[in-house]
């Protein structure tokens, strides 16, 4: 302790920094990796200030010996070992007193919170490698160890958090390094879950308990910094990322991604569902040919429906006329010719006949033939004729023919007369008319022209 005391001021300057520029609550740098052994079920490498530290993790797995197996619960074991070139002055290899008391303590610091009857009749073991060595290496080992066990997916109740504080100088300072650790009067490691519950104590040197009790508000400090730490670590490994928002790209950029996207589409073997696009693109252009061809005929048979109604209606109309002129619709038809002529007559001197025509007219509708009947309507039919007569092309053009409705009412008007009595009227009226300047036909077709004169 004399060599301790002589060294006193020298690991503390005056404004209160430590030889390292830290303070006395801060702890050294820390660096964490995990998953660095392929082989292992969980591992973790820790750099703390100097210190270097591996471990590896593995179980749960049958324990060997068979007697060291527990029925209610796994067998946690921790070996802490320092390799020979940790120090500077050349260690030992194989196990020691310390290395075998750190061990048993260490373990015991993960018993509360490893949930081990899950996994009766295995072992869980961690195996912790001091690479390299600068005071506080089993406190370094222990957090290293935590975040191996998560990695292992060992269930847990909670991380475990280690940290020492020690008397340097007379002061309290939290996280010894080497130079504190073998110059200081005091080292306390501690260890305790992430709810502040102490699962590991040890202490070397003199403190009081004012002393202690002020170092363990530096170490609940200084554990609360190592689990978020640890914390980080394992959210960085798994959870899910999260995206980061898109880089803005160039045009040029763009286009080639496209291209780079068409070309591994067409190579991802899509040439089935291309085939099923195809042929569906081929009934859908069927259908639509045949829907067209549909239209078209469709087109065509109402024109042909439209020409064959107006041919028929053209057809039908002299049919009609034919059928509905008989013989008193001919006979009034020629009586108003007749009146016409008179007319005519009296415009051209020379045509003097007109009113012998006109004495027969009303002999005829004067007689008792009003009173007969028609024995049938094909004698009647048969032996109807046709008068037609015309003194000039343009008066028998505009008068040929009367309205329907016209005749229809003229025709109730008057009574049926006998066949015979037309037929002795007709040849007076032959006899009468061969005197004057017309002749008269009974079938319009053999006079050629209505009003043709005689040369």
């Amino acid at each position: 302790m004399s060599c301790m005391s002589d060294k006193t001021g020298k690991l503390i300057t005056d404004d209160g920094s430590r030889l390292d520029g830290r303070r006395a609550d801060e702890i050294r740098p820390m660096k964490i990796e995990i998953g660095v052994l392929s082989r292992a079920d969980g591992s973790c490498y820790l750099e703390w200030g100097r210190n270097k530290v591996l471990v590896g993790v593995f179980g749960p797995r049958e324990a060997h010996p068979r007697r060291m197996q527990r029925a209610d619960t796994a067998v946690i074991r921790y070996k802490y070992n320092m390799a020979s070139f940790s120090v500077e002055d050349r260690a030992r290899p194989g196990p020691s007193r310390r290395s075998i008391e750190i061990s048993k303590v260490s373990r015991e610091a993960f018993e509360p919170v490893i949930m081990a009857e899950l996994f009766p009749k295995t072992a869980i073991d961690i195996f912790v490698e001091v690479l390299q060595a600068d005071a506080g290496t089993r406190t370094a080992a222990i957090n290293a160890s935590s975040i191996a066990l998560a990695d292992a997916g060992i269930p847990m109740k909670g991380l475990i958090t280690s940290c020492a504080f020690g008397k340097v100088d007379g002061q309290i300072v939290l996280d010894l390094n080497k130079e504190e650790d073998n110059s200081g009067e005091a080292d306390f490691p501690v260890a305790m879950t992430q709810d502040g519950e102490i699962t590991l104590l040890q202490m070397d040197g003199h403190l009081t308990s004012e002393e202690i009790k002020k170092g363990l508000e530096l170490v609940r400090k200084g554990c609360k910094e190592i689990l978020e730490i640890q914390q980080a670590v394992l959210r960085r490994k798994f959870e899910t990322p999260i995206e980061e928002p898109a880089k803005e790209t160039s045009m040029e950029e763009i286009s080639d991604i496209e291209n780079k996207v068409v070309e591994a589409e067409v190579s991802m073997g899509y040439a089935s569902e291309a085939k099923v696009v195809e042929e569906i693109h081929e009934e859908v252009k069927f259908f639509e040919e045949d829907i067209l061809v549909k239209i078209a005929e469709e087109e065509t048979v109402t024109e042909d429906i439209q020409e064959f109604e107006e041919l028929k209606n053209k057809i039908e109309e002299p049919e009609s006329l034919v059928e509905e002129k008989t013989l008193k619709e001919i006979i009034v038809a020629e009586i108003e010719e007749k009146a016409d002529l008179k007319a005519s007559l009296e415009i051209n001197p020379k045509i003097t006949e007109f009113e012998e025509l006109e004495l027969i007219e009303e002999e005829y509708f004067s007689s008792d033939a009003e009173k007969m009947t028609f024995e049938s309507e094909e004698f009647a039919e048969d032996k109807t004729p046709l008068y037609e007569q015309s003194i000039n092309e343009e008066v028998t053009s505009e008068k040929t023919f009367e309205s329907k409705n016209e005749l229809e009412f003229k025709d109730k008007s008057r009574k049926k007369v006998h066949a015979e009595e037309a037929v002795k009227v007709e040849e007076k009226y032959e006899k009468e008319n061969s005197k004057g300047p017309w002749r008269v036909v009974k079938d319009p077709s053999e006079s050629g022209s209505k009003g043709d004169k005689d040369e």
